[in-house]
């Protein structure tokens, strides 16, 4: 069969020419089935051809499209290497601005008193106590007169028990502030943690506000107190020492140091004819002495008074007895010749009988220390009737 319009021979099937595309003419018995089954056909091969037609006409326009493109490039890159530049020196300015920021602030901060206090605060409370003492130590830096740059130093490094530094500061403190109780009660700490005991009594030793003795209070050493004070005494006398219940006291009677004397027990005895220079100190239960007292005593005995005699002499004409009297713990002796009396002579022990005639008693009293008083003499007659 041949296509009605170009005369080419068209293929069994076929319903179009495959040259010029027009329509098969093909008479054949009429049917309207088939009709409609070659009316689809045609139909549907129109859509595929349009279709393809639509696809290869798509895929021309985006070639076309790459290909511009790809024309265009350079000139884009051109316009981005331009561009390049600008964006860095941006970015390099804004670096460096942050930069000069961030050094300034770190400036400011390492010469501000108070942000290194601030600072230190919140490193010791976070026990990182490393930073904390850097941070104070440069604020002292900044202001070397801060007293509480310096107390918060020392009490970081007692909190650390390194005791030697927090003493030099805390002494550095008192030295500012002699009447600071809270300086006090550190230093008591650190020379306690440190056991040195002597260092707190000399701490101590010349405080007179009531106060802050009473934060020494156990470690210091009162001075012994003397009964009675020292002096000039007419008889024998005892001493007697006291001081602090725990407290052990020495002392010497010859002056020489009493850390190296007696531990006194009890009563000293100041016997006669002496010259006595005693020296005491008191020592309390962790080793360290207090302050020296000291005290001079003389003990020179008195002669005795003359016993009481009665009657004391006179003329009698009936018989009598004569009565002695004299002090507790003295004895009496006593003679009838005229001689003096000495303590190998008669002892009076009860009144006595009086002689007829003219007579002289002589008495002499010896106290308990040994003394004798001067001789009296009583002269009696005694004429009996």
């Amino acid at each position: 069969m041949k296509c009605a319009n170009c005369g080419a021979e068209l293929k069994v099937g076929c319903v179009y020419c495959s040259v010029c595309g027009t329509e098969a003419q093909i008479v054949s018995d009429y049917n309207l089935l088939e009709d409609d089954f070659l009316r689809g056909l045609l139909k549907e091969k129109k859509e595929k051809i349009h279709k393809k037609h639509l696809s290869e006409k798509k895929k021309k326009t985006r070639m076309e499209q790459q290909s511009k493109g790809k024309e265009e490039a350079p000139g884009k890159q051109k316009i981005r290497k331009k561009k390049k530049p600008i964006w860095i020196l941006a970015v390099a300015v804004l670096l460096i601005l942050v930069l000069a920021i961030v050094i300034l602030l770190q400036y400011t901060w390492n010469n501000s008193y108070d942000h290194q206090m601030k600072k230190a605060e919140s490193y010791q409370s976070r026990k990182d106590y490393r930073n904390a003492e850097k941070c104070l130590k440069r604020a002292l830096e900044l202001d070397s007169s801060s007293e509480d740059a310096r107390a918060r130093l020392a009490e970081l490094y007692i909190q650390q028990e390194e005791f030697e530094k927090a003493r030099e500061l805390l002494l550095e403190l008192l030295a500012q502030d002699e009447e600071n109780q809270e300086i006090y009660e550190r230093l008591i700490q650190v020379y306690a943690a440190l056991e040195n005991y002597q260092a707190i009594e000399e701490l101590g030793r010349n405080i007179t506000d009531v106060e802050i003795l009473e934060l020494f209070e156990g470690y210091l050493a009162k001075p012994p107190v003397f009964q009675p004070e020292g002096g000039t005494y007419q008889e024998e006398i005892e001493v007697e020492l006291t001081g602090d219940s725990d407290c052990r006291i020495y002392y010497t009677l010859d002056g020489s140091d009493p850390k190296e004397g007696t531990e006194y027990t009890g009563p000293i005895l100041l016997e006669s004819g002496k010259n006595l220079w005693i020296r005491a100190i008191s020592c309390n239960k962790f080793g360290v002495y207090g302050e020296e007292e000291q005290e001079r005593f003389t003990i020179r005995l008195k002669k005795p008074d003359t016993p009481h005699v009665t009657p004391s002499g006179g003329s009698f004409y009936a018989p009598q007895t004569i009565a002695v009297t004299a002090p507790e713990g003295c004895r009496i002796y006593y003679t009838w010749d005229g001689t003096a009396p000495t303590r190998e002579s008669e002892q009076y022990t009860e009144p006595i009988g009086m002689p007829e005639g003219n007579n002289v008693l002589s008495l002499i009293l010896v106290d308990k220390y040994g003394m004798a008083s001067d001789v009296l003499k009583c002269n009696y007659v005694y004429i009996p009737q």
